[in-house]
């Protein structure tokens, strides 16, 4: 889960860092090609617990902003300070969201924890009594003979 998560919110704020330093944003083939790395990412992230998210998030911010750099054409954008600014904004806003995330898990875990049922004392069953009618099981457990008719008379 947490490699998804770091995948996803770093490709995600690189494209929208990389735009907001008049980078070329993605067309869809780019945008697939950027989605696999997304993965490629949350795999690695995934496979390896003991990464720290900060330089997780660093290398993808990396591996997508060249990947847009590449694939659109623009090499002119590959080390601009605007650039460098806008991704590491964009690397701050991914811990952010990824922290709030984190935060917000450990509160439905704590929230959504199993409540420890106390069995009270047992309650005395009391049985309906036994119908008169001589009518078949099998048309009482269908409803068709019941207490719906009229009273049984005593005579």
């Amino acid at each position: 889960m947490r490699g998804g998560v770091v995948g996803g919110t770093s490709a995600l704020t690189a494209i929208a860092a990389h735009g907001l330093a008049q980078g070329m944003l993605p067309s869809t083939d780019t945008l697939m090609i950027v989605a696999a790395a997304a993965v490629a990412i949350g795999a690695v992230v995934g496979a390896t617990p003991r990464l720290p998210t900060l330089p997780a998030l660093l290398a993808g911010q990396g591996v997508v902003h060249v990947l847009l750099v590449v694939l659109t054409g623009h090499h002119h954008d590959l080390w601009s300070p605007s650039m460098a600014a806008a991704h590491s904004v964009g690397t701050l806003v991914a811990l952010a969201l990824i922290t709030t995330y984190d935060a917000v898990a450990r509160a439905v875990r704590r929230l959504s924890m199993p409540v420890r049922f106390v069995a009270g004392r047992p309650r005395r069953v009391v049985h309906a009594p036994r119908s008169r009618s001589a009518s078949p099981a099998a048309l009482l457990l269908f409803g068709s003979v019941g207490l719906r008719g009229p009273p049984l008379s005593l005579k």
